[in-house]
Parts: C-alpha cells; structure tokens; sequence
C-alpha cells in the first residue's frame, strides 16, 4: 500500500459501529489488508452531537421475535459483558437488565417470545407487576398485562463502541482512514474495482463492503443496485429527575411505544420505538413529557427536558439486509440501525463469514435469512453507467453515470484503475451465496 494509491484485500465503507465491528471481525479471521473508510455522501456513523445516545439509546437486548436476530443479539451481549477483556477498552455497558411490557392483547406473542429466546439459551422469564415495582416503584402499571424480564440486557455507549471496535482492528492490522471519506465505489462492467476519495485518490480492492447505514443506498445506486433502506429519525428526551435514579433495568412500554432508562445519576433518558418526522417540534416534547408523568406519577416536578435526534437505517421487513448484490465483489451490510448495537458484533462476524467461508459459521444465524436481493424489485442488476428503466424521468440527475464524474471530484479520480496496478487478486475470495431471486 502506498499512501498515494492505497490498494487493499476488502474496503469497507462507512464509520459506525458496524463498519468497524466488519473491520475487526475479518482481522480476527487472518484477514489484515483491510481499509475502512467513512461515507462521503451523507451523514454515516456514530451519532453526531455531543451526548447523543444513538438508535435505541445504545440498547443491548435479545427482544427481536426473528430467532436469527435473538441469536445475533445473545452473542452481542456475551461480547459486550467482555468487551474490555475482548476489545481492550470499555464501551459502558451497563447490564442493567430490559423490561418489556405489553397490553393483554399482546401477552400470548410475548410468552412465545420468551419461550423462543430460552431455547436459544438467552436468560429472560415472566415478570409480574410486583417484580417490576421493586425496580421502577414509581411506575404506573395500567394497561400492562405481563412483562418480560431479560436478565442480562441493558445498553452501551454507541460512540466509545465503535471507538472500541476501530482500535482493535487497527491492532490486528485494518487501516482506518480518518481524513479522506469514500464518495463512490469504483467498478467495470461486471465487477467492483475499489472506492475513489474525497481527496481524490482511489483505493482499490477486489471486495467493497457498503456499510454506511442510512447512506448505504447512495453508494451502490450508481451500480445499478436498488437497496430498499430508509432513512429514519429516532427521538430521545434526557430528563434531570431531581433525585437519585440509581441502576435499574432499562423499561419498554409498548403499549406507548416507549423506552425508559437511566442516564446518570439523577437523569432518565425517554426515547421513543418509532421513527417520527424529521423535525422534533413542541408538541412532539409535550405529548413525550406527558408520558412520562403519566407511566412515572411518583417522580418529583422534573427540568425542561434535553431533546435528541438519531438517524438510523431500517429495511422494509425490519430486518437488515447483508450479503451480495450487484457486481461482484460488492457486499451491502445496512439496515441495522433499528436492532440498537445489541447486534453489532455478530454482524461482523457474519459479513466476514459470508465474504470468507461463503456461508455463516453459526448455524442459529443463517446468513440467508438476510439476502439484499429478497425484495423482487431489488434483484435485477442493471451495469454501471446504464440508465435505469422505468420511469423515464429518473435522468442522470436521479440515477448517476458513474462514467462521469460529480463536479466536487477530480476527474482524475474517476478513471477506472488497470486491474494489475490497483485491482490485485484478494486474498478474500467471496463465494456468492444463493439469493432469493436466483433460487
């Protein structure tokens, strides 16, 4: 590698948690030529105001009904009731537990939920209102039927987790990009060639990983590739209580589509489970701060809340989409946001599986349960510079020519590197799992 011509096995695009957990897990496979780079396109990565909780509030938990994802998200916890021994560093977790209660008409889902995540090995049970009074006293349980209780649930700092996951990749050998994002994923007719930077240089690689969250699908949309992510806004209140909140498990309401945790010593953090309009305006933070005095009467008068936005990344079935698609070499990893970082690492470890092995190393997470080209309208690969098909109104404005380059590139930067001098044989050979389409 040469600092003006940067060539490596795997690119990874994008600054996240998952980018840098993709980053490590292939490290931890021998795999050490690797490059992350963060996304140029938009807004990627950790949250980005100061104090800012991320999607779910950094929530660590196994409460996804989709056995793959529980599963995912028990390794996760495992890795992150470890991390300072794993990682080298702590990330904050706090395994404080995860209460979720439900309404009567919910109540036969969650014993079944319970009784699919004890079958994974994953600690959750029963609770009634009185188990959960003696860890949130000042809860009023009306329209609460039952709760879950995961023992070991809780949540992590978003930030100090993808610091933690970028240092110990570096120790295994990933280089990490710091100044010079990636705009675009270079590529021929039938194949991905690298990224090109936002300084005007080019990495190549024979394998680029898409990992840019929410941006994910401005990158490989120029590669004829239709990745079905949305962009969601995902709103928090921290709110100084005026007393001592101490350790107690973080409260889901799902009956007001809520999530209660501390935050500190005399503060709680109020987010909400659904995505809302892109502006948090007054009446938002009212009808929040009515919820809380409702569920909490018992607590004292509290300050005029803080309030936060997070963009997070979401697929239309609310699972996220990881594997191939488009030209070869290219593998997508989006879609993860909603699933808080409960499943960051196992989502590194499947990417690196897939692009190593061809295939996921653990049985309970079948790497075909996440396919990007499940979505019929997604399968079709269309090759980079070919306008799109219908509607004719999506012109080169909508769906860019990746033979032109945009004003802010040199177009120096664009031109399509000589496969001996920038495109070398990686040592990542991917094996193309089966998609859906071709099945």
């Amino acid at each position: 590698m040469t600092p003006d011509m940067p060539v490596a096995d795997v690119v990874i695009v994008g600054a996240g948690p998952e980018a840098m957990a993709i980053a490590y897990a292939f490290t931890q496979r021998g795999v050490r030529d690797v490059i992350v780079c963060a996304a140029g396109v938009g807004g990627s990565g950790p949250p980005g105001s100061t104090g800012d909780p991320g999607p779910g509030g950094g929530a660590v938990h196994c409460s996804s009904d989709v056995p793959a994802l529980a599963a995912m998200a028990w390794a996760g916890t495992q890795l992150f009731e470890n991390a300072a021994e794993v990682l080298g560093e702590d990330v904050g977790y706090r395994g404080c537990g995860r209460l979720v209660g439900v309404a009567a008409a919910d109540l036969a889902a969650l014993d079944a939920g319970i009784a699919m995540r004890r079958a994974l090995g994953i600690e959750v049970r029963s609770a009634d209102a009185d188990a959960v009074a003696a860890y949130w006293p000042e809860l009023s349980g009306r329209g609460f039927a039952g709760f879950a209780h995961e023992v070991r649930g809780g949540y992590a700092d978003t930030r100090r987790t993808a610091r933690a996951f970028a240092r110990a990749a570096r120790h295994g050998g990933a280089a990490i990009l710091p100044c010079a994002p990636a705009v675009a994923v270079s590529a021929t007719r039938d194949r991905v060639t690298g990224v090109r930077l936002s300084d005007g240089r080019a990495v190549a690689a024979g394998t680029v990983v898409v990992a840019a969250g929410a941006d994910s699908p401005a990158f490989v949309a120029p590669l004829g590739v239709d990745l079905p992510v949305r962009a969601a806004r995902e709103f928090a209140l921290r709110v100084r209580v005026g007393r001592a909140v101490g350790e107690r498990p973080v409260l889901v309401d799902l009956i007001g589509r809520r999530y209660l945790r501390p935050d500190g010593p005399d503060r709680l953090l109020l987010g909400m489970l659904d995505p809302a309009e892109d502006t948090f305006d007054d009446e938002l933070a009212a009808r929040a701060s009515a919820h809380l005095a409702a569920r909490l009467p018992g607590l004292p008068e509290v300050a005029p809340p803080t309030t936060f936005g997070t963009r997070r990344d979401a697929g239309p079935d609310h699972l996220p989409l990881i594997g191939s698609t488009g030209p070869d070499g290219l593998f997508v990893a989006a879609g993860c946001g909603e699933h808080g970082l409960g499943i960051v690492p196992a989502v590194g470890m499947l990417v690196a599986d897939l692009l190593c092995d061809g295939a996921s190393g653990r049985p309970d997470i079948p790497g075909t349960d996440f396919h990007p080209n499940r979505f019929p309208r997604q399968a079709a690969h269309r090759p980079p510079g070919a306008r799109a098909p219908q509607p004719p109104a999506r012109t080169r404005e909508s769906v860019p020519d990746t033979t032109e380059p945009p004003p802010h590139i040199p177009e120096s930067a664009t031109r399509t590197p000589e496969p001996a001098a920038h495109a070398p044989e990686s040592r990542v050979t991917p094996v193309r799992e089966p998609s859906p389409d071709r099945a």
